[in-house]
C-alpha cells in the first residue's frame, strides 16, 4: 500500500471536540487518515473519538497544548499510529 492509500496518513488535530476541529477531523476521517485528536474537555473529546472512530483509526490524548507535556504525549500517540503528515492547530479558546 502507497503511503496516498487509505490509512497511511496520519494527523494531528488539535480542538477536535467540536466546531471547526471536529469537523476538519470528520473530512479527515472519511479520507481515511489516522488520527491523533485532543481538547480540553474529556467527555466531548471521547464522544469526538468514538464517531471518528467508525471511520478510521484515532486516539485521543485529552489536555491543554499550552502544557509541554501534553504536547509530547499528543506527539507520542500520533507517531505509534504511522509519520504524521499534517497538523491542524486549532486549539483555541474564544
Amino acid at each position: 500500500m502507497g503511503k496516498d492509500e487509505e490509512g497511511e496518513r496520519v494527523a494531528i488535530v488539535t480542538g477536535a471536540s467540536k466546531g471547526l476541529g471536529l469537523a476538519l477531523a470528520r473530512a479527515l476521517a472519511q479520507q481515511g487518515w489516522r488520527l491523533a485528536i485532543d481538547a480540553r474537555g474529556e467527555a466531548a473529546l471521547a464522544g469526538a473519538a468514538r464517531e471518528l472512530g467508525q471511520h478510521t483509526m484515532v486516539v485521543s490524548v485529552p489536555g491543554d497544548v499550552s502544557d509541554a507535556g501534553h504536547r509530547i504525549d499528543l506527539v507520542g500517540a500520533a507517531r505509534a499510529l504511522g509519520p504524521v503528515e499534517a497538523v491542524v492547530n486549532n486549539a483555541s479558546t474564544l
